[in-house]
């Protein structure tokens, strides 16, 4: 049975998300899918530039098994809401991170 912190938990993450997602517009996002370079960019640095630098971490620091392993789980997996509440903080470009997300989910299916 799950606890109480771990379903308030769960609630306070997907209310996170769905509030940032939700300040987007629909057509900002159209938009920044049209915007082949800084996808095409954000796609190349989250599944090739990113596992390659969490694997040189591992080797290079000679890292015991169960560290490394869970360092590449991460390094490989698709970016997510954290990104997302980043650029909502520092002014950036939201709609260019919410789109990158959706797209790297997606992708992270097929590659």
């Amino acid at each position: 049975m799950t606890s109480f912190n771990e379903i308030a938990g769960s609630l306070l993450l997907f209310f996170l998300v769905f509030g940032m997602s939700a300040t987007v517009d629909i057509h900002m996002l159209v938009a920044q899918l049209k915007n082949a370079k800084a996808i095409s960019m954000g796609v190349l640095l989250q599944f090739l530039l990113l596992p390659l630098c969490g694997f040189l971490v591992v080797k290079f620091f000679e890292l015991e098994q169960s560290v490394g392993i869970c360092l590449l789980v991460v390094t490989s997996s698709p970016g997510g809401s954290y990104s997302n509440w980043w650029c909502s903080m520092f002014n950036a470009d939201l709609a260019l991170s919410v789109t990158m997300t959706a797209i790297s989910t997606l992708l992270s299916v097929i590659l």
